[in-house]
């Protein structure tokens, strides 16, 4: 695993520097792509990265953080299959959201984004999910599994990430139901990314997994209503319920070898 670090002025230094963000959000206009919108304060994506290098900065230098900077490509070898994984998790269960909503007459069926731009869209998502996997993975996920577990660290690291995206919800003019089902698959999501960490010993396939999730996102018919996050988020939690059995199980039978 990596260097021990301080999660948690890690996630008070990303709490405080986001203040300024919320505020550019308040007075900025709201913008969409595809099925997100997004007013200016989603542009606090780079606070995580930008949280972890001036920790990393302040206890090893400019080495450190060049060390640092360079997990955001660290795929071992031998672990495609978790890669894969991450990739097409999210695909899968926007599919399968849109169909149980579809077959509800919840979720309409046409695009709210036109595929010439998915290039783009998937380039733009992977900058800002390398920037907030480089803090959420790369810098606080391992001192907080030492303290608290791998469940432990998750549950903490998703509360934190779905209430440090309230504001910028509410400013896109989110409702209290939506949020609800779209609060509950965020955590279950870092319950996921978290394994995809242990899996892995690296970043990249969360940072994988994070990309798809918002490209996903963007791109499912109907997602404007509170029926599509809840039913993604239940789908989420039944994933994350099986990403962690599955690890726990393989962590105990290496141990009953051992």
């Amino acid at each position: 695993m990596f260097q021990t670090g301080h999660p948690i002025r890690f996630l008070i230094l990303v709490a405080g520097l986001s203040v300024p963000f919320y505020v550019l959000g308040a007075v900025s206009p709201v913008v969409r792509v595809g099925a997100i919108a997004l007013p200016a304060s989603a542009a606090m994506f780079v606070l995580p990265a930008l949280a972890a290098v001036i920790l990393t900065c302040r206890d090893g230098g400019r080495a450190a953080v060049t060390a640092f900077l360079a997990r955001v490509i660290d795929r071992p070898p031998g672990r495609a299959r978790w890669y894969v994984a991450a990739t097409l998790l999210p695909a899968a269960i926007g599919t399968l959201t849109w169909t149980f909503g579809r077959l509800a007459g919840d979720i309409g069926s046409v695009l709210p984004e036109s595929l010439v731009a998915l290039p783009l869209i998937l380039a733009a998502a992977l900058v800002a999910a390398a920037c907030e996997e480089l803090g959420w993975t790369g810098y606080a996920t391992d001192p907080l599994q030492c303290r608290y577990g791998t469940a432990g660290a998750g549950l903490l690291l998703g509360v934190f990430w779905a209430v440090w995206h309230l504001v910028p919800l509410l400013q896109a003019g989110r409702g209290a139901a939506w949020i609800g089902g779209w609060f509950l698959g965020t955590v279950a999501a870092r319950m996921i990314l978290v394994g995809l960490r242990n899996a892995t010993a690296g970043v990249s396939a969360a940072i994988l997994m994070h990309a798809m999730l918002n490209v996903t996102a963007a791109y499912t018919p109907g997602y404007d209503e509170p029926v599509a996050p809840l039913l993604s988020a239940l789908l989420t939690v039944v994933a994350a319920a099986g990403v962690m059995r599955l690890r726990s199980c393989r962590a105990g039978g290496e141990g009953r070898r051992g």
